[in-house]
């Protein structure tokens, strides 16, 4: 019996799809771990530079909450709102006479 071949399509826009579907704070994480990762590893900076630049991302890394906090709920202050006064009713249009031009 011959191998058979398959053929697989591929929705690049189902991938991005995918992409958009997982958690914001799960995204965040992970952008920040490979943060921290890439500061470790980069040789070009000097030492007491990497370790703030660590301490920072390690900072936010940290921060990433899971859930978003909840707004504050105004109340409107009722009786101090006036509303506009409607515009005023115009008459009729006048046209404006013409004036014979006169050179100076």
């Amino acid at each position: 019996m011959q191998a058979a071949k398959k053929l697989v399509l591929v929705d690049e826009f189902d991938r991005e799809y995918k992409r958009l579907q997982r958690p914001a704070d799960k995204v965040a994480k992970t952008d920040h771990s490979l943060q921290l990762s890439d500061t470790l590893r980069d040789q070009s900076i000097a030492d007491d530079r990497k370790v703030r630049e660590y301490v920072a991302a390690l900072h936010r890394y940290l921060n990433v909450r899971k859930e978003v906090p909840a707004e504050s709920e105004v109340q409107p202050i009722l009786g101090t709102y006036t509303s506009p006064a409607p515009p005023p009713v115009r008459g009729r249009r006048h046209r404006r006479q013409r004036r014979p031009w006169t050179p100076y």
